[in-house]
Order: structure tokens, then C-alpha cells, then sequence
């Protein structure tokens, strides 16, 4: 069902529930993931690909970094929730910042980071198109 505005109405009735939904699922899935990566890099580092040339240091550094970035996403995920601008703005933060230490974490498990990317990149398009008062309404 469309609206007269042009905008599209999901399950929920409201015009961007769908992706505001999404995007706050994901900011915890991609944290879940990016924690066990990171407990995973830290604990054993044989899982990732052997001879890997990171951007800066080593296999230990970039897997603290990813932990903590995922405990920030499971964090923005339960924030995003609530409505607010921050969260909004939170969320776009974590999942841009998260995106691009994926890139940098390429060579570790490339096929898990490009996935990992893309999702990244899509909760930030929610957020941005479909957060603000959008999201206010959601809440």
C-alpha cells in the first residue's frame, strides 16, 4: 500500500518501520559477530588466514579493535530503538566506522568482511534515510 506522498507503508503502518527495524537488528547482529571475531582473534589465530599484512600492527590489535567496535554496535543496536536523534546518529557512527575497519580486516577473512561491509552499508543508508522524525515515529 503507498501513501499519496509517494512514501511506502510496510507491515507496521508507518512509512520506514521496515528499515529502521532492519537496520536495529543488524547493528546487533554485526556487533554479535564482530565480538566473536575479535574473541576469536584473540584467543586463536590460526582460524584467520596465515600471513596476512594488516594496515597497521598485527592479528591481536585488529581483533581488540573489531571486539570493541562490536560491543559499540550491540550497544547503538538497543539505542537505535528507542527513537532518539542520537541513537540515529550513533547507529550511522558505529556501522561507518565498523565498515571501514572491516576493510582494513579484509585480509584476515576476506569473504566474512566484505559480508560484513555490505551490511554495515545498508544500516547506514536506513538510518539515514528512514531515521529522524521517521524514526520518532517508530518508537
Amino acid at each position: 500500500m503507498t501513501s499519496t506522498t509517494g512514501g511506502s507503508f510496510d507491515s507496521f503502518g508507518k512509512p520506514g518501520t521496515g528499515w529502521i527495524t532492519y537496520a536495529s537488528i543488524m547493528l546487533g547482529l554485526a556487533g554479535v559477530f564482530n565480538v566473536i571475531d575479535g574473541i576469536v582473534g584473540l584467543s586463536k589465530s590460526k582460524f584467520y588466514v596465515a600471513d596476512a599484512k594488516y594496515i597497521f600492527s598485527d592479528l591481536r590489535t585488529w581483533a581488540w579493535i573489531i571486539l570493541i567496535l562490536g560491543a559499540l554496535e550491540i550497544f547503538a543496536s538497543l539505542y537505535v530503538a528507542s527513537g532518539s536523534e542520537f541513537a540515529r546518529w550513533f547507529g550511522v557512527g558505529a556501522a561507518s566506522v565498523n565498515a571501514l575497519a572491516q576493510l582494513a580486516w579484509l585480509q584476515s577473512y576476506p569473504l566474512w568482511a566484505i559480508s560484513v561491509f555490505t551490511m554495515d552499508v545498508l544500516i547506514v543508508y536506513a538510518l539515514i534515510v528512514y531515521g529522524g522524525k521517521r524514526l520518532k515515529a517508530f518508537a
